[in-house]
């Protein structure tokens, strides 16, 4: 079936699918190494600053990463200039808005983000967020031009960087607001553009080349509404461990911050069934309903042992991370998986409107879903602290699922709604962006 076969290939090549490649892969796999070697407060100082330097670089983007994608797979000639001035223009977006929120914190919020009032903090949170924005950049230029081999590259140089960095820097700097992440995670990400830089010059690419503006500007109509949509995607995943830390305190930040990231565990495969919905919708529309009963299906059945399973052995998976995590994270772990089921339908949800092209709708959707995210977030830790908070994301996500049946069993039976005026279905090449739902 062609759905299976995208996504095998989205799985081969998974930066085709996400937008933000180094939030998830960054949440996974340096998570075991840094909670053994720092604190639970630190971990939560840390992973709040990450956070928000990736947040930034995300909006600092400004949806130039949509428009790339299909551009250069079409024009590959462009693919030197074109891609310098839209890092140029990413990084520079970024450390604008990166400056704006430092500046913010530091001056009228101080007690929101400690973790980025000294000097060091912030150079290095400013330039980290530059950094991001232009990598994010690059990684789905890639997927324009050479597709995700090379993507695949950089991020193992990420990965492997970022660890040997955290490492050292864990014995060597101790401070109580895991500056040592942040900074692990900026070295990371630089070092890891040396090795793409070489393999693009053996085909012809250069990384250093002559940015081409007016190319740029000629696409800057082309991505408002879809930049709306994976902003208000991303916003939650992202800004949640900021909002955790800042309204409770790190330990619960970085609680927050591991029952999270295993909750998006979970629900990683079924987001890859979405994905592969849209790749394969885009690319033959014909059978619809059939390729979106079988990714239910099999999203629904993965949740009916993950769920379960998850709950169970909650305290024992948590205490591989340490005896302060199972003790602090296992019942905000065991509310969120819960909201496995509402997390399905959502993605599959806003999968169906980028297929039908209703990008507003889906915008629209998206916003109150992360209106209601922060608000409910908000009143829960205010009222009953992580647990509180845990309850509060649990109803939002139950009824984000329930609300969007209707038109999921529409498209089950064949009726998939027009779409918005003046757009059309999605290109094929085009990635839906936005990071799997994780109720964080």
């Amino acid at each position: 079936m062609k759905l299976v076969r995208y996504s095998l290939d989205l799985h081969i090549e998974p930066t085709a699918t996400d937008a933000h490649p180094d939030v998830r892969r960054g949440r996974l796999e340096d998570l075991p190494t840094a909670a053994r070697m720092l604190p639970l407060s630190q971990l939560g100082y840390g992973s709040a600053a990450v956070s928000a330097l990736t947040l930034v670089g995300t909006f600092g983007m400004a949806g130039m990463n949509t428009v790339l994608i299909g551009h250069l797979a079409r024009s590959p000639q462009h693919a030197n200039g074109l891609l310098m001035a839209a890092m140029y223009a990413s990084g520079l977006i970024s450390a604008l808005l990166a400056s704006g929120f430092w500046l913010v914190t530091a001056v009228m919020l101080p007690q929101a983000a400690p973790y980025l009032h000294s000097g060091t903090d912030a150079v290095t949170f400013i330039a980290g967020s530059a950094l991001t924005g232009a990598t994010l950049i690059l990684d789905q230029a890639l997927l324009g031009t050479v597709g995700g081999s090379l993507q695949l590259w950089r991020n193992t140089a990420f990965a492997v960087a970022k660890l040997v960095a955290l490492a050292g820097l864990a014995m060597l700097w101790h401070d109580q607001f895991g500056t040592s992440i942040l900074v692990a995670w900026v070295a990371g990400t630089a070092l890891s553009l040396v090795p793409v830089g070489v393999l693009l010059r053996r085909r012809g690419m250069r990384l250093g080349a002559r940015p081409e503006w007016g190319l740029l500007r000629g696409l800057g109509r082309a991505s408002v509404s879809n930049t709306w949509l994976n902003n208000m995607l991303q916003a939650p995943v992202l800004a949640m461990p900021m909002l955790v830390t800042g309204m409770l305190s790190a330990a619960d930040g970085g609680a927050f911050y591991v029952a999270s990231t295993v909750v998006m565990v979970a629900v990683l495969l079924p987001f890859h069934f979405t994905t592969a919905l849209y790749a394969a919708s885009a690319a033959d529309p014909r059978g619809l309903a059939a390729k979106l009963r079988f990714s239910l299906r099999i999203s629904m059945l993965i949740g009916l042992a993950a769920v379960p399973l998850v709950i169970v052995s909650a305290h024992l998976l948590l205490r591989l991370f340490g005896a302060a995590y199972a003790a602090r994270a296992a019942v905000p772990l065991e509310l969120l998986i819960l909201g496995y089921f509402g997390s399905v339908l959502k993605n599959h949800y806003i999968a169906l409107c980028r297929i039908s092209g209703r990008i507003t709708q889906a915008g629209i959707y998206a916003t109150v879903s992360t209106a209601a995210r922060f608000g409910a977030a908000v009143a829960g830790a205010m009222s009953g602290g992580l647990v509180g908070l845990s309850v509060a994301l649990l109803l939002v996500m139950t009824v984000e699922g329930i609300v969007v049946i209707p038109p999921v069993r529409a498209a089950l039976n064949g009726r998939l709604p027009r779409t918005d005026r003046g757009q059309g279905p999605p290109r094929a090449r085009f990635s839906p962006e936005g990071s799997p739902d994780a109720g964080a």
